[in-house]
């Protein structure tokens, strides 16, 4: 008896040295809050189910056995010093959907530009290149560049993720078809129905900024993805990101504008929504005073309500104090100093999600952020949309389309016309219940959308890819894939025919030709 417990005790000793905790590189690349709070939700629950990470940052976090951090310290301000160069950013431009495609593409150019010099990056370089990493999880919004770590470290598996809803370029990275007549292109304000002229200008836009990505974007990056890992030679970058083993994306068909998409591009739409957040006693209490309910004024991480201008503040302000039946709750740094009146609660952050879970809360004021408008909908809370840059157009267009909205331009946003929109969404119910129905078509999935996400990241790493998914187009010419290869043979075909034909079908008569009396 005690051999056999002896036996059972070595047997089980060499099970636990036989598995091999898993390495996971998470490249972060978007210099953004609300890129990260997504982020985070997928790196953290990987870390509870054992794994080892080693992230790339832009938020301070502290380090810990089996994770690491390798923070950008005070990316943010480098970031805005060089775009902006220190004067205000003109969102007017914005709105029309060529130069909204340019400026994000600056955006990205000018970010990566900052990256590629961080103390950080030059940090994960130094580890050595037989370092195992089973993973590499690369947030694709941008930093392309940093797809040469997939050689730097001995060509692990990648997963590619996107808290950027479907980027418009994610048919780079896998075999998705693109109809430009009823997809419409995130810069745009159109929906699935178009007229033939909105078509037009759609397709435009959609061959515009694949030209601008892959033939200025892309080489940028690539010249950068030399310089960075010097020495190693990787593939073209454009090659690299086609290696995507599993692309998570942050859509849901109950919100998104249809498209069609292949089994290694899977939907996770939402999966922050369910993090914990704690609701301060004096908010709690703030909530429950309101009269009528109360209306969440916030503007999200990346754009903030002092951006609209001493004026636009102040006459805000004054709507809301004449609205003395709602609490407001106002994201909002108060750097004017101005004078609050009992039902406005002005705070530099608020806990949104929790906010919105409120069933006291009546309405969300946003700049059209996806995961502001994922929140909204999960929770069943209408919209008012007042876009300023990048997606923020398609998606503000999404709510009005589903009736649980209304949009309103940044630059026509003043008391007036938020006042109106105010006015019909809080007398009209039927915003409230289509909202209603909306949650519910959002909540009513087989899991929730993490647990999603993490199952099919689990299987990567398990299988080391998972080839069976991915298209046979991504290692075929786009000749082939079109079968622009084959369309030429039969035109040669048809064209030899119709020469041979034409030469042994002249007239009686013609040069060359034999007449019966000859």
């Amino acid at each position: 008896m005690t051999i056999r417990w002896i036996l059972l005790v070595v047997w089980a000793a060499l099970l636990v040295c036989s598995v091999r905790a898993e390495n996971i590189l998470f490249l972060q690349t978007t210099p953004s809050k609300s890129h990260h709070i997504w982020n985070r939700q997928i790196f953290e629950r990987l870390y509870e189910n054992g794994h080892n990470l080693t992230i790339l940052s832009f938020e301070k976090e502290p380090s810990v056995p089996g994770k690491t951090f390798l923070v950008m310290d005070k990316f943010y301000e480098k970031l805005m010093a060089a775009f902006t160069d220190g004067s205000t950013t003109d969102y007017s431009s914005y709105e029309n959907a060529f130069a909204n495609i340019m400026n994000v593409y600056q955006y990205y150019t000018v970010s990566s530009g900052i990256l590629e010099d961080e103390p950080a990056i030059k940090q994960l370089l130094d580890y050595p290149r037989t370092f195992r990493f089973d993973l590499v999880i690369h947030d694709f919004t941008m930093g392309q560049f940093l797809l040469g770590f997939l050689e730097h470290f001995n060509h692990p598996p990648l997963v590619s993720i996107s808290p950027y809803n479907i980027p418009s370029y994610t048919q780079y990275l896998a075999d998705i078809p693109l109809y430009t007549t009823y997809l419409p292109h995130p810069a745009s304000s159109f929906n699935s129905q178009m007229s033939f002229m909105e078509r037009v200008r759609n397709t435009l836009y959609w061959w515009f900024e694949m030209l601008y990505r892959q033939q200025v974007y892309m080489p940028k990056e690539q010249e950068r993805m030399k310089r960075v890992f010097e020495g190693i030679s990787p593939p073209h970058v454009k090659l690299l990101e086609r290696r995507s083993e599993l692309v998570l994306v942050n859509s849901d068909p109950a919100l998104d504008f249809y498209q069609l998409l292949p089994p290694n591009v899977v939907q996770v739409g939402g999966l922050h929504i369910k993090r914990t957040e704690e609701m301060p006693a004096m908010m709690q209490q703030f909530i429950a005073r309101a009269g009528k309910g109360v209306v969440l004024f916030s503007f999200g991480t990346n754009v903030q309500s002092e951006m609209l201008g001493p004026e636009v503040n102040r006459q805000l302000l004054e709507l809301f104090r004449s609205m003395p039946d709602y609490g407001f709750i106002w994201k909002h740094a108060n750097a004017d100093k101005l004078v609050m009146p009992p039902n406005v609660l002005m705070t530099a952050w608020v806990p949104q999600s929790a906010v919105l879970a409120n069933s006291r809360t009546k309405l969300l004021i946003s700049h059209g952020g996806l995961l502001s408008l994922q929140e909204a909908a999960w929770n069943g809370v209408p919209v008012i949309g007042v876009p300023f840059f990048a997606d923020q157009f398609s998606n503000v267009r999404r709510i009005e389309v589903a009736g649980i909205g209304i949009g309103i331009s940044s630059t026509n946003l003043n008391a007036n016309t938020l006042k109106e929109a105010m006015d019909k969404i809080l007398s009209d119910s039927s915003y409230r219940t289509r909202a209603k129905e909306l949650s519910y078509r959002f909540r009513t999935q087989p899991e929730p959308p993490l647990d999603r996400a993490i199952f099919w990241i689990e299987k990567v790493i398990a299988n080391k890819g998972l080839r069976y998914l991915r298209s046979p187009t991504r290692s075929m010419a786009p000749y082939q894939v079109y079968g622009l290869d084959m369309v030429a043979v039969v035109l040669l075909i048809v064209l030899g025919y119709y020469l041979i034909f034409k030469r042994h079908s002249k007239p009686a008569g013609e040069p060359g030709t034999k007449t019966k009396t000859e």
